[in-house]
């Protein structure tokens, strides 16, 4: 029922996450859930990171979230987070509406919550670029005749909104709701959890909200028939005013309130946090790098370890005992990567990272497996992370193949790992695949204190698996690499 947009109301928001046109840089949500992040951030977070920022885009995003240390102007976000949602719930309702009546009234309702937003948005402080364009934008909005107007009208008659929905309330006692307030329940989310854990969700689907049919609409405009009136001629005027790609400050807005909360968690827990250099020489350097998914599980004390990816050494393979922290490396690694593409502070003591094109990432579930099996899932997925440009992305890769008989997971592992290496893909491949030692590609490996009976530290260390890596090292040493004998050449 929603009508077209009028020409003269169109509006392009202004981004907070983007100075100019998008990247083409797209993460999977898939990506998102194997680094555990979706225990940290709501899905309207992820939602604003599934784009990531160009290069330029990040010293800018950066700022903004230096400006939300300030903890007013944090305060003045959380208020315009409110309010989008507010204008993001009625937009639903009215989209669903049944009837006239409930679309006027709805609508009405509407406008006059996106007015709130636009006036707290206008008056919103703080430097940098995204929020003076932000407040600018919004200022410039009461500039505008068809603005002020519907806002000085719905402003001045919602309290005849508010009567007609006080009495609807004695229809249902205490609460009634003309749609679902929020989707995401307690049980919805206990249901997710469920369906993580590989258990099926046998009990069957309710719709809980109250449905107002149109005949009791219907009868309300009765009740109050000036009120109605008044929904209706407000409709006809500002039909074309409201713009739904408001709601893009939903995720945008959550990203960064959601970001700031957790860096604030983690200062509080005693840990660095730092922010990145973005490097024009393809290296991906990280000291100190931490799994900060582990703290959705009130770990405390997370070790952490070192990262150093080169464009003459860009991808290594991970092995050691089970329980030695791989995965938990792997996470810090993957995380680390995302939050410096979207423009956040990172958990380390310091990083100079290149901006890759794109994080990839494979992680067994059991419950993504379909009727071909496993190991038919792992190929698909792998197909589909080849599909790409890996040249300049970040490829994790945890035990992939490991599901097939031993013979056929080295050979996979190694051709997969061979091809990452010479595209120059940065990347980690976990796998306890012995046979693919005779290989160029480093090795990482977990540490064990031999002295203490084996005991897990969850470091990592770096180590040959093979003669040649060994005389690569020697290589290195004298300036003898490739790279450097072109440098030599070239001057």
């Amino acid at each position: 029922m929603r009508p077209g947009r009028n020409d003269k109301y169109i509006m392009t928001y202004p981004s907070l996450l983007f100075t100019g046109a998008p990247s083409q840089t797209h993460i999977e949500r898939e990506s998102f859930s194997d680094l555990k992040l979706d225990l940290l951030l709501s899905d309207e977070a992820i939602s604003a990171m599934t784009t990531v920022g160009t290069p330029e885009d990040i010293p800018v995003r950066q700022e903004l979230f230096k400006v939300l240390e300030n903890k007013d102007i944090r305060i003045q976000l959380k208020l315009l987070a409110r309010n989008i949602e507010e204008v993001y719930k009625l937009d639903a309702a009215y989209t669903a509406s049944k009837c006239d009546n409930e679309r006027n009234y709805l609508y009405f309702n509407l406008i006059n919550a996106e007015m709130k937003f636009f006036r707290n948005a206008a008056k919103t402080t703080g430097s940098g670029f995204f929020l003076e364009r932000f407040v600018s934008f919004f200022a410039g909005e009461f500039e505008r005749e068809e603005c002020r107007r519907a806002e000085e009208i719905s402003s001045i008659n919602f309290p005849k909104s508010d009567l007609v929905r006080i009495n609807s309330l004695r229809l249902k006692g205490d609460t009634m709701h003309i749609r679902t307030e929020d989707e995401t329940t307690i049980v919805a989310r206990l249901n997710k959890c469920a369906r993580d854990l590989g258990i099926p969700d046998t009990r069957e689907k309710r719709d809980v909200s109250i449905k107002i049919k149109p005949r009791i609409i219907n009868g309300l405009a009765t009740l109050y028939p000036e009120s109605f009136k008044l929904f209706k001629e407000f409709y006809d005027e500002f039909s074309g005013f409201y713009d739904s790609s408001i709601l893009q400050y939903r995720s945008e807005l959550n990203f960064y309130l959601e970001v700031s909360e957790i860096i604030d968690r983690v200062k509080a827990m005693g840990m660095p946090v730092c922010w990145p250099v973005v490097s024009a020489e393809k290296k991906f350097i990280i000291r100190g790098a931490r799994d900060i998914s582990l703290i959705a599980k009130d770990v405390t004390n997370i070790v952490p370890n070192d990262v150093e990816f080169t464009a003459e050494e860009p991808f290594c393979y991970l092995t050691g005992a089970n329980g030695g922290g791989k995965t938990t490396y792997l996470r810090a690694v993957g995380i680390t990567a995302i939050m410096f593409l979207c423009g956040c502070p990172l958990v380390c003591s310091s990083a100079e990272l290149y901006p890759v094109s794109g994080v990839y990432t494979h992680f067994p579930r059991d419950e993504r497996f379909d009727g071909d099996g496993r190991f038919a899932d792992e190929q698909s997925r792998v197909k589909k992370i080849l599909a790409n440009d890996v040249s300049s992305a970040l490829v994790l890769l945890n035990e992939t193949y490991s599901t097939t008989n031993e013979e056929i997971a080295t050979e996979l592992t190694g051709k997969l790992a061979d091809y990452l290496f010479e595209k120059g893909a940065f990347g980690i491949y976990i796998t306890h695949q012995h046979g693919v030692g005779n290989t160029k590609i480093p090795f990482l490996s977990v540490i064990v204190d031999e002295s203490d009976e084996n005991r897990r530290t969850y470091k990592i260390e770096r180590r040959r698996g093979a003669s040649d890596s060994f005389a690569l090292d020697i290589l290195k040493k004298y300036g003898l690499t490739a790279d450097a004998l072109r440098a030599r050449f070239v001057k």
